[in-house]
Order: structure tokens, then sequence, then C-alpha cells
């Protein structure tokens, strides 16, 4: 598989690193269902496990300025130019834990032009735990099936390249890279955060795109009655579906 040139070796140095992993321990502990962004579980063998939490800034300040700082300076240069974050989130992949199908960022954000995402490892990725796979050289947005991921014989055509990450390396994810994971298939959790950014000339807001997404999301639940943890159906696991009445951070 081809080499990758967007990784972002030691991004994070380890008192940097050192604090991501306390304030994912924090959120992790949040009851199911208690973040009005989306806190959620996946039903595993060992029962319901944490899989995602959305907008992790919203309520967590150490988070927040991570993504308003290092994460953001690291967009902006891959971008090439000032960028806003509207989208942020932890995603844990407990062992055993579902990986995601093969899909493009600009499909899954309503309304966004350009996007460049920044996955920090908080622990090692590799192929045992279900790192992430990344397409290179696609300039353009691939057919989808039903469930809004890359269709089965379009995947099957890319050249996909592995992103082993040790804690603390980063990979940028352009909008209209395919990407996937796969099952975690090692004894220990592969935890990341991921920060969505857009050009700020783009005036793409966090206020916009989580509006647009409790839309979609609701929409495409009523069509299909399937419980969703992002706007696509992309993730392989089986969400445990739950109810959120709260509009401001409990924790």
């Amino acid at each position: 598989m081809a080499a990758l040139d967007i990784v972002r070796t030691g991004l994070l140095d380890p008192a940097l690193l050192d604090a991501l992993r306390g304030w994912a321990d924090e959120v992790e502990e949040w009851p199911t269902g208690s973040h009005v962004w989306g806190h959620y579980a996946e039903h595993t063998d060992d029962g319901p496990r944490i899989c995602r939490t959305e907008n992790v800034s919203a309520c967590q300040p150490g988070i927040a300025a991570l993504v308003a700082g290092r994460l953001r300076d690291c967009a902006a240069d891959a971008i090439g130019e000032p960028v806003t974050a509207f989208k942020d989130k932890l995603n844990y992949k407990q062992p055993g834990g579902a990986g995601f199908s093969p899909h493009q960022d600009k499909v899954a954000y309503p309304g966004v032009g350009r996007v460049m995402s920044i996955l920090v490892a908080i622990d090692d990725c590799t192929v045992e735990s279900g790192c992430l796979l990344i397409a290179s050289g696609v300039d353009a947005v691939l057919p989808v099936d039903a469930r809004g991921v890359v269709r089965a014989d379009a995947a099957e055509s890319l050249d996909w390249s592995v992103a082993e990450l040790a804690a603390g390396d980063a990979v940028c994810i352009d909008g209209l890279a395919p990407h996937y994971s796969e099952t975690n298939r090692g004894p220990t959790p592969r935890r990341v955060l991921v920060a969505s950014y857009a050009p700020t000339s783009e005036h793409y807001t966090r206020e916009h795109y989580y509006a647009k997404r409790s839309e979609r999301m609701r929409a495409e639940t009523e069509r299909d009655g399937r419980f969703r943890i992002s706007t696509l159906a992309d993730f392989d696991g089986a969400e445990v579906a739950t109810e959120v009445a709260t509009d401001h951070c409990t924790h």
C-alpha cells in the first residue's frame, strides 16, 4: 500500500497527550445519553460500551482549547488558509468494538464546501486495534449506497493505505478522502479525537452543522427505522438507541 504523507508525527507532546488522555477518561464516564449532542454506546459481547461522544468541546474545556489551538493550526496548514472548527468527537473503539464503512466526510457534513479533519491518536492505532485506512487520489464525491457509504464496487477500485499511528500522532483527512476502519481485535481500546474544520471564508459554523445534523439524522431514522450515531449509517456496530431531552451541558 502507498505511503501516507498526511501523518503528523508527534503532533501532541507527552504532557499534552497525558492531558488529553485524562480528558477522554473523564468524558467516557458521562452517562450514556446524557450529552445533548450525543454520547453513544454500542452493543458488545460485554454489554453496552461507549463508542462515541459528539461535540465534546461544548462541555470539556481542555478539549475545546486543543480544538481551537494546536489542531486548528494543523488543519489550517493542511488546507492552506484560515479555518474554523465546526465539529469534534471522541471515538472509543473498545476491544471488539466495531469500525466504520468506507465514506467521505463531505457527504456526511451537510452544506460544507471544503473540509479538513484532524484525527489524533489517544492510544496507539494499529491494524490489530482497527486503525484508519485512507484512499488517495480521489477528487470527487463517489457513488454511495442506501446507507450513504461508498458503494462497494467503487471502494474495491480504490488504493487504500494503512494509517497506523503512535499515541500523539495525527492524520489529516481531506473531505473527499475515502476512509474506513475495522473492528478492534486487540486487547486494549483504540481511542481517537477527531476535529473537523472548514475554511473561515465559508462561514460554516458549529451551530449550522449541528442543526443540520440533527435534522438529517431524524429524517433518516424516520425513513429506515435505524438509530444513528452519525449522519451516515456508516457505523458497522449495533447502536444503543437513546433519547436525549437536554439542551445544555449536564456534566
